[in-house]
């Protein structure tokens, strides 16, 4: 059986491949129990979770190949500008505040894509600033910096 390289084929290795890795890092932290969960507890369920997803796509994509989308070429453009927008998120957050922060994120990532008008980058830098200050700040009462002054 040969193996053709498909959307969904690439999407369950991602899966799997991160599903692994957060189940191997989280091995340092304490276990606990159901009922007194440790620090490891979550992380290594949500691993699990997120490897057995990736092998279910995996399977599917090689058994019926021929419904799925194939691969035409790789996009480089979008893979580098929405790296840059998360490192550019992870500098700006405690420096800059979270609301700079997020709107470099968002027209950083912006940047990836060819499709979207100026109306629809507007209102999604607004709308996404308002929902991350809102859960964040707000609703998590998480302490961040919210501008640079």
């Amino acid at each position: 059986m040969k193996i053709q390289i498909t959307k969904d084929f690439l999407s369950g290795a991602l899966f799997g491949a991160i599903g692994l890795g957060t189940i191997i890092f989280a091995q340092s932290y304490k276990l606990g129990t159901p009922g007194n969960m440790g620090p490891g507890y979550f992380p290594i369920i949500l691993g699990v979770i997120m490897t057995l997803i990736g092998v279910t796509m995996l399977v599917r994509s090689t058994l019926k190949p021929e419904m799925l989308d194939h691969v035409a070429s790789w996009e480089i453009r979008p893979l580098i500008f929405i790296l840059a927008s998360v490192l550019l998120f992870s500098l700006l957050i405690d420096s800059a505040g979270l609301i700079v922060a997020v709107i470099v994120l968002v027209l950083s990532s912006r940047l990836g894509g060819r499709e979207g008008g100026l109306l629809e980058l507007v209102l999604m830098v607004v709308v996404l600033t308002l929902i991350a200050v809102g859960i964040f700040v707000y609703g998590l009462n998480i302490p961040l910096k919210l501008r640079p002054w």
